[in-house]
């Protein structure tokens, strides 16, 4: 199995693990959005804090042709990049996204 294969599936299985803990979270929906042709990888969720609407990204990673994985977005407390690591993504095919390109520079991760 090739490199981006791996990271897919690895994608996959972290986000089905998540939404499987945010589908125990009552007045949420979760939504578990997969496009593996383009590498995108997003969990939604749509629901209500008393009176107020919430709605948006939870999750996003994407995986990419040059064999990077991009840490887009992670709105858990589950420590997504660990698991990404924990699962043999490689510190320099990581990239966590949500740090400007400057602050990138400092981390132990891939830059782009």
């Amino acid at each position: 199995m090739d490199k981006i294969t791996r990271y897919k599936q690895v994608a996959r299985n972290i986000l089905e693990q998540v939404a499987r803990k945010l589908d125990q979270v009552k007045d949420y929906q979760s939504f578990l959005v997969i496009n593996e042709e383009r590498g995108q990888y997003l969990i939604l969720h749509d629901g209500w804090d008393h009176a107020e609407r919430t709605y948006g990204v939870v999750v996003h990673i994407q995986v990419t042709q040059d064999g990077k994985v991009w840490l887009r977005y992670d709105g858990t407390d589950l420590e997504i990049g660990q698991e990404l690591l924990n699962y043999g993504v490689s510190p320099e095919d990581l990239v966590l996204a949500f740090l400007s390109p400057a602050l990138r520079s400092f981390t132990p991760y891939a830059t782009a």
